[in-house]
């Protein structure tokens, strides 16, 4: 083992004095980029999106909740950003975030990872180290490092770790400075080296004995959201046949000050990880001989939810020819430029299914993305009295502060609310809101 050679490369990284290459520059992977570029620390990106390189080239932004000031850095070293990998030959540090979705079986899809891994081969050499941070199932870092331990003595001359992500999109007072960071290695020098680098950008830094443990604590903190939002989706059910108000039940049990953590239902889940994490665990553990219960259980109701909401637009309107419902929101939450398996999506499969004719309207996206899984070309489209009055209701899938809703209620003929923004005692001379 070069011991030497190991303590100059950690010394090399304690100054300063090495480069890293982010692979995959979207919610993740971007703003990790910054965070080492704040730090003065070289910087490099690659992303198979060539519009998203030649945007940041360009020094602008495809997230809105980045700034172009905080762009300059790659419209200043437009060499440092590209959709081939050979750039990555210059760092020293190679953090992978790429998305890791679900196949049509709901079984793990890590074509992303295990592409980015074929091409970065090439551009390997000795004393690099290789993270990978993206949401997976316990034992997929070790399948990695299989790809490449023929080249290389992992943990002597090549180091590898996981450090899974824990970004909030939306969230402006998220930070390292108070979140703690997750870290893991294949081995202690390993380890010890993803200690260095992220301690350049990561106040506290969380060690798990094991890969595998840091690969299922990602799960577990979003399978924990994922089971207590189909918890309340659920109850939601259960009130709406009990005339019960859902809302009123979960104000009066947060009112205890030990052992319940308040949360909210909603139309659905959204973003990478919740819809996903459920399957990714089940996966690998009925892999090992047990089908979890719980798990899938949760996954299987928060999806269920659009439908249940569909059900109740029917139950209000009735089985009406040329109905027309305008959709508010196509977020997966609040605030955000973020459509990642977004409810709104599902909703639009059913009422094109049904027959149902609809449009959209959200400040964040002025058009549908190309790759969300739905075959729909459709423009975000303004909310002014008469486009309001022509439709048959408007339904609120994301809740943005930029929506006038005392507006849209006094337009609208019925707004279907699965956002509980008209519980607000600002709304309270709203009319015609039924609560999804």
């Amino acid at each position: 083992m070069n011991l030497n050679k190991i303590s100059k490369l950690i010394k090399d990284i304690k100054k300063k004095n090495f480069s890293v290459g982010i692979v995959g520059l979207g919610y993740v992977g971007l703003p990790l980029a910054l965070r080492f570029i704040n730090k003065s620390i070289k910087t490099y990106g690659v992303d198979s999106d060539l519009e998203k390189i030649q945007s940041l080239k360009k020094g602008n932004t495809y997230i809105k909740s980045i700034s172009k000031k905080k762009l300059r850095y790659f419209k200043k070293n437009k060499n440092n950003i590209s959709n081939n990998y050979s750039v990555l030959s210059n760092c020293n540090i190679i953090i992978i975030c790429l998305p890791t979705p679900l196949k049509k079986n709901k079984s793990p899809n890590l074509d992303y990872i295990l592409s980015a891994i074929k091409k970065l081969k090439p551009y390997l050499i000795k004393f690099q180290t290789i993270i990978l941070e993206s949401t997976v199932y316990p034992g997929t870092t070790r399948k990695i490092v299989k790809f490449v331990e023929r080249d290389f003595v992992i943990g002597e001359n090549l180091y590898v770790g996981y450090s899974p992500e824990r970004e909030n999109p939306g969230d402006k007072n998220f930070s390292y400075k108070t979140t703690p960071k997750v870290i893991s290695g294949y081995s202690k020098n390993c380890l010890k080296i993803v200690d260095q680098i992220y301690k350049h950008i990561a106040n506290k830094r969380v060690v798990a004995n094991t890969i595998e443990a840091a690969e299922a604590s990602k799960l577990l903190e979003n399978l924990y959201r994922s089971i207590n939002i189909g918890l309340v989706n659920e109850l939601k059910i259960v009130c709406d046949r009990l005339k019960i108000d859902p809302y009123e039940v979960i104000n009066i049990a947060s009112t205890k000050n030990f052992g319940f953590q308040k949360f909210l239902p909603g139309p659905g889940l959204g973003g990478h990880c919740i819809p996903i994490d459920p399957y990714y665990l089940s996966w690998i553990s009925k892999k090992k001989g047990y089908d979890p219960k719980l798990i899938k259980t949760s996954g299987e109701i928060n999806r269920k939810i659009p439908f249940w909401i569909y059900k109740k637009i029917r139950s209000v309107l009735g089985i009406k020819k040329n109905l027309k419902i305008l959709i508010l929101g196509i977020s997966y939450k609040k605030n955000i430029d973020d459509d990642r398996e977004s409810p709104a999506f599902e909703i639009m499969k059913i009422f094109t299914k049904n027959k149902i004719k609809f449009e959209y309207s959200d400040p964040y996206f002025k058009k549908i993305r190309k790759g969300r899984n739905i075959n729909i070309i459709k423009n975000s489209i303004k909310l002014s009295r008469n486009n309001l009055k022509g439709f048959s209701a408007a339904l609120i899938i994301a809740d943005h502060d930029l929506f006038d809703y005392k507006f849209i209620s006094e337009n609208s003929k019925f707004v279907f609310d699965s956002r509980n923004v008209y519980k607000n005692k600002k709304y309270k001379n709203c009319k015609n809101i039924i609560f999804v």
